[in-house]
C-alpha cells in the first residue's frame, strides 16, 4: 500500500476503524488535508451496507486496517484548486465508483467497470493509490471503497462527490449512492425492464428492495418478493410487492415462482448472489427471460447452473455490478426521481444510529434485523 506520513495539518476526528478482521471500534484518528484534486466533506449521513459487514468479516478484497463505510452524503468543507464542480458549503452525495473516464473500458461506456478500480478503490485506497487516514499511534488506515464514510469527515477524490439539491435529505442521498443505484440500475440498465413485464426479487435487503422500487418505477406487474424472513416480506409488500414468497428449507423457489407467475417471471433479480439463489433465479425465469445477479454474498463460492435453461429455453444470465450505471448521469437522475415522488427512497430507511452505535448497526445487519436500510446520522 502506498501511503504518506501524517501531515502537520492532519485533523483529528472520530471514525469506525477496523484494525483487523472482525475487530472494530469507534476511535479518534487523523485525517490529512485534501490535495488539489480532492474534496473535504463533513459527513451528515452514511448508509449501512452488507459490503461493509463482509469487509469487516474478511470476505471481500479490501482488508483491514481501514475505516469502513461507502454510502454517504454531507457538506463540502473545502475543495481543492483543481475541483470546479463543487465548492465549500455545497451538499453532496458520495459516489464510491470514481471512474477515470480515460481507460478503454470507460471510453466504451462502462465507467462502473473502470480499469482503475481494481488497483485502487477495491483495495480501499484513494484513486491516486494513497491514503489520508492514520491512527494516533501511527498506523496508516485505508479508505473503504475510496470513501470511508463511517467518519465525521472524509477526504474524497473530486470524482467521488456529486452536488445535490438542498431539499434532498442527507440520509436519502446516502442510500441512493449505493443500494438504490445498484438495485434500480439492475432493473433499468441491465434487465432493461419494460412496462407490463413480470418480475421477482430474491432477497429483500437494501439492494433487493431498491430493485423492487425499480420494478415498480418501470411499470412491472406482477412483482414478487422472495425472502427467508416474514418481516422483510411484509415490508416489501408495504412498498408495493404484489406477491411474496417465504423461502427456506423444503421450498422449491423456482417452482413456487412459476406457480405465482405462470411460466415464470420475465426477469428474476437476485440480490443475494449465493450459489443456491443464482440457480433459483435462472430456473425460475420464463423461457426467453432473464436472471440478473447483483448480489455478492457468495462471491467466493462457485455456482452451479443448469445449462439447459440457457440453451433450450433461450434464457439470459446477466451480471450487474453497481447497476451497470454511469454514476455521473444515473445518480443525479435517481435524485430527481426521488424529488418527483417517483422513487420513494425515504421509505427504505427503517433504522437510524449514531456513529457510536455503528458497531451495533452492523451487528443488527448481521443478525438480519434490518428490514430496509439502516443509516448512521452525524450531528
Amino acid at each position: 500500500m502506498s501511503s504518506t506520513a501524517p501531515q502537520a495539518t492532519a485533523m483529528p476526528m472520530r471514525a469506525l476503524v477496523a484494525r483487523a478482521v472482525n475487530q472494530m471500534a469507534v476511535e479518534t484518528v487523523l485525517l490529512d488535508a485534501p490535495r488539489p484534486y480532492e474534496v473535504l466533506v463533513r459527513m451528515r449521513a452514511a448508509g449501512v451496507c452488507h459490503s461493509d459487514l463482509h469487509t469487516l468479516q474478511g470476505q471481500l478484497r479490501a482488508t483491514p486496517p481501514l475505516v469502513l463505510g461507502h454510502e454517504g452524503a454531507g457538506v463540502v468543507v473545502a475543495a481543492g484548486a483543481n475541483v470546479h464542480h463543487v465548492k465549500a458549503g455545497d451538499p453532496v452525495l458520495v459516489n464510491w465508483v470514481p471512474a477515470c473516464n480515460e481507460c478503454p473500458t470507460c471510453r466504451r461506456g462502462l465507467p462502473n467497470l473502470c480499469e482503475r478500480l481494481p488497483l485502487t478503490t477495491f483495495q480501499a485506497l484513494l484513486p491516486d493509490g494513497t491514503t489520508r487516514l492514520h491512527t494516533q499511534d501511527g498506523i496508516a488506515l485505508k479508505h473503504f471503497l475510496s470513501t470511508a464514510t463511517f467518519a465525521e469527515f472524509a477526504v474524497l477524490d473530486g470524482a467521488s462527490v456529486l452536488p445535490i439539491p438542498p431539499s434532498v435529505p442527507f440520509e436519502v442521498a446516502a442510500v441512493i449512492g449505493c443500494a438504490v443505484i445498484t438495485g434500480v440500475g439492475a432493473v433499468l440498465n441491465t434487465a432493461q425492464a419494460r412496462a407490463g413485464q413480470s418480475a421477482a426479487v430474491i432477497g429483500c435487503g437494501g439492494v433487493g428492495l431498491s430493485a423492487l422500487l425499480g420494478c415498480l418505477l418501470a411499470g412491472c406487474h406482477p412483482v414478487v418478493a422472495v425472502d427467508t424472513t416474514l418481516a422483510k416480506l411484509d415490508f416489501a409488500r408495504s412498498l408495493g410487492a404484489t406477491h411474496t414468497l417465504l423461502a427456506g428449507p423444503g421450498v422449491d423457489v423456482a417452482a413456487e415462482l412459476k406457480r405465482i407467475v405462470p411460466g415464470g417471471p420475465d426477469m428474476v433479480l437476485d440480490s443475494v448472489g449465493a450459489s443456491a439463489t443464482i440457480g433459483q433465479a435462472l430456473d425460475a425465469a420464463r423461457p426467453g427471460g432473464s436472471a440478473v445477479i447483483m448480489g455478492l454474498h457468495g462471491v467466493r463460492t462457485p455456482a452451479t447452473i443448469n445449462p439447459g435453461s440457457l440453451v433450450y429455453q433461450n434464457k439470459r444470465l446477466l451480471g450487474s455490478f453497481f447497476g451497470q450505471s454511469r454514476p455521473q448521469v444515473d445518480l443525479p437522475m435517481l435524485v430527481e426521481l426521488f424529488r418527483a415522488g417517483r422513487l420513494p427512497v425515504d421509505r427504505l430507511i427503517t433504522q437510524r444510529f449514531t456513529l457510536d452505535e455503528a458497531p451495533a448497526a452492523l451487528a443488527a445487519l448481521d443478525r438480519g434485523e434490518v428490514e430496509g436500510r439502516a443509516v448512521i446520522l452525524f450531528a
